[in-house]
């Protein structure tokens, strides 16, 4: 027996990820400045990670004898990506909803193909608490709207009840709509005091269809909060995905 090589992979730049992700080049994404937690630019910070053996009889009683590759943060984002990417080719929907689909099939494509092309997609959606992007958009339900003039108008946010114009209100494609100072503060507190990323829920009361990415990222302003999220995101990737481990 011999030990495992190890590989040390080093950061590259998040320039093209944008465009991996369909999104413009001006525009956050859950997977930038990933490594801003770094004291230094020039330190090297590597998670080390375990693939496993595929035959159970190659496993060996020492840990050590483990084949593993060790990768850095920015190589387990591009895999991520990729993996996007490739099943995004295959189902052509939003990106950030096929992530939380493969996060919904613990990342397992064939898993998510199947049920995609074999199964019932409206029950899919579903059960991974997104709205089918397949389908016309849903018709939101009525609200109070103030009309100021013929050309503007309010609206009053249900969460702080401040009536303001309507281009400071947004919402998720289940139609629920709040002011974007709200969705702020109610984004902060999921991320920070809860430690919740990848199943932050619409802040509307008993609807459980999640925040995408986009969303997120578009709504915090704060670098702190959006570091934070990136890695809950990233973390939620490795520990849902059987092939990686985070080393002891």
């Amino acid at each position: 027996l011999h030990h495992p090589s190890f590989t040390q992979f080093t950061y590259k730049t998040h320039t093209d990820m944008k465009r991996k992700l369909g999104m413009d080049s001006e525009e956050d994404t859950p997977y930038d400045d990933i490594d801003s937690g770094n004291e230094s630019s020039g330190d090297e910070v590597d998670f080390p990670m375990e693939v496993e053996a595929n035959n159970p009889r190659e496993r060996q009683i020492d840990v050590d004898e483990y084949p593993y590759e060790v990768l850095s943060t920015e190589e387990i984002v591009q895999h991520m990506v990729d993996s996007i990417r490739e099943v995004n080719t295959v189902v052509e929907i939003p990106a950030t909803t096929t992530r939380i689909l493969l996060n919904h099939f613990k990342w397992d494509k064939e898993k998510l193909y199947e049920r995609f092309y074999d199964g019932d997609q409206d029950q899919m959606f579903a059960e991974a608490r997104v709205v089918n992007p397949l389908k016309p958009a849903l018709t939101t339900r009525p609200r109070p709207v103030r009309k100021q003039s013929s050309s503007s108008s309010t609206e009053e946010c249900e969460i702080c009840f401040i009536v303001l114009p309507c281009n400071m209100m947004t919402g998720l494609e289940c139609g629920h709509r709040f002011c974007t100072q709200c969705w702020a503060e109610y984004l902060t507190t999921k991320i920070m005091e809860e430690g919740v990323g990848q199943t932050i829920a619409c802040a509307a009361h008993a609807c459980d269809i999640l925040v995408d990415d986009a969303t997120v990222m578009r709504l915090v302003r704060d670098s702190k909060v959006k570091l934070k999220y990136q890695h809950l995101i990233t973390n939620s990737f490795v520990e849902c995905n059987r092939l990686l481990r985070w080393c002891p």
